[in-house]
């Protein structure tokens, strides 16, 4: 072979080598472009995707902390009416009508309990939200158990106030017996504080006690009218007393003459007279101190003359 003939073939050779050598770059070129593609595609939806996943991630924490928040409305209203209902009726209660007063101090205590503070569901990150939902479910925890122990203080109160109205019914039932006018009312009174029955036992404490007051009205005038009768009877008696007195007491009178005395005697017996003179006559006489033989009216007294004497 001729030096031009191989010159010929090395340059066939090497256009030869240049043409597969671009041939194989672009392929390769594509490949990447193609992977690279590829990967900015799925590293955009990997981000839509976390971004998604995160929201509902979130939404789902702010319905959590909602609920929360409705579960503590609930327990908080339940508390405030309770705390402003019975509760502070309870409290207005007398010491006095209550059993042991100390109930009441109890009831008073757990009234006053501090509250928890608000707490809110708007938070920046899914963490703050179930933070606050943590928050809010401790304070709707606090007002359901702060309710019950409030509760069980009313009942306590309401509970040691029977036990005073039953043990002042039972004193009444017991200081009555026999001062009333119908019995029949002790025995309903009875009845009620066997059955502890607040409203039964104030109504038979009423019908007891207006039974009692009208027995002793009646007493009373009873007692009154006994006094006036024994009275009027002493009166009675004492003016007949007197009565016969003076029907007993003699009455005498002296009527005087120039020839003797005339004496009257008036009694329960009649009366009798008599006349002297000088001497007696009829066998019945009067005899009496004389002076001189003649009959002075002026020489005798009550003292020094006697009575006649029928014979």
């Amino acid at each position: 072979m001729t030096e031009k003939e191989k010159a010929i073939e090395d340059e066939t050779i090497e256009l030869s080598a240049e043409s597969t050598e671009k041939k194989t770059k672009k392929p390769h070129r594509r490949r990447a472009i193609v992977i690279t593609v590829v990967v900015l595609a799925l590293l955009t939806a990997g981000g839509i995707a976390w971004k998604a996943h995160a929201d509902r991630l979130m939404a789902e924490a702010r319905a959590d902390c909602a609920a929360a928040s409705e579960r503590l409305r609930t327990a908080t209203n339940d508390w405030n009416t309770l705390l402003n209902g019975s509760a502070a009726d309870a409290a207005k209660t007398d010491r006095k009508s209550v059993k042991d007063a100390k109930m009441l101090d109890a009831l008073s205590k757990t009234m006053k309990a501090t509250i928890p503070k608000t707490v809110s569901c708007k938070a920046d990150s899914r963490t703050g939200v179930q933070e606050a939902a943590k928050a809010i479910t401790a304070n709707a925890a606090w007002y359901k158990t702060h309710a019950k122990t409030l509760s069980k203080a009313v009942k306590a109160v309401e509970s040691s106030k029977l036990d005073k109205t039953v043990d002042d019914a039972q004193a009444l039932y017991d200081a009555t017996s026999g001062k009333v006018q119908d019995d029949k009312t002790r025995a309903s009174l009875l009845d009620a504080i066997k059955k502890r029955d607040a409203d039964a036992i104030g109504k038979a404490v009423k019908t007891v006690n207006e039974s009692k007051a009208a027995k002793e009205k009646a007493d009373a005038e009873a007692k009154a009218k006994a006094e006036q009768e024994a009275a009027a009877q002493a009166a009675a008696a004492a003016a007949q007393s007197q009565r016969q007195a003076q029907s007993y007491t003699p009455s005498y009178t002296n009527t005087g003459t120039s020839s003797g005395r005339s004496y009257t005697n008036v009694g329960s017996a009649g009366a009798s007279s008599g006349s002297t003179g000088g001497s007696s006559s009829g066998g019945s006489g009067w005899s009496g101190p004389t002076s001189g033989g003649h009959g002075d009216p002026g020489a005798c007294s009550l003292e020094d003359c006697s009575i006649p004497i029928q014979h």
